[in-house]
């Protein structure tokens, strides 16, 4: 008797698991609203954080660049601290900058100048020598006082 209802028994199986894989297959592909949305959350976190590394990664390539001044202006207190500023002002805040462009402010950093060479040749030297490999660096001793 069962085995008149097994090519039946066996079709029903073949069906069922047809739909089955019709079903698996179609929950597996479709695109559930939800799994976008948090797609494109992901998206722009991952852009954001592209952004946010790129314009560190320049804040610090520009921190690490040591200031210099060339022999000639080494010299000439007055062209070397034009070079000097030139080289400080990407990494001043945005709000002193502009003191940097004004009038007033370098015709008073050009009288400081006139009036007190011996101290900006010093500050001058202080960017233009270099320790050699002989050379010890000065230890300092700390003190305390109670």
């Amino acid at each position: 008797m069962i085995e008149q209802f097994l090519p039946y028994i066996i079709m029903a199986c073949i069906v069922f698991g047809g739909l089955c894989a019709v079903t698996v297959t179609r929950n597996v592909t479709r695109n559930a609203p939800i799994s976008s949305k948090i797609k494109r959350q992901y998206d722009t976190y991952i852009a954001e954080l592209e952004t946010t590394n790129k314009r560190l990664t320049g804040k610090i390539n520009q921190a690490k660049k040591t200031i210099s001044v060339s022999s000639d202006e080494a010299a000439d207190p007055f062209s070397a601290i034009g070079s000097i500023i030139d080289q400080i002002a990407p990494q001043l805040p945005a709000s002193i900058r502009p003191l940097l462009k004004n009038r007033s402010a370098i015709s008073f950093i050009e009288n400081y100048v006139k009036q007190n060479p011996d101290t900006i040749k010093s500050i001058v030297e202080k960017f233009t020598s270099k320790q050699g490999n002989g050379t010890k660096s000065q230890e300092t001793i700390n003190e305390s006082t109670l």
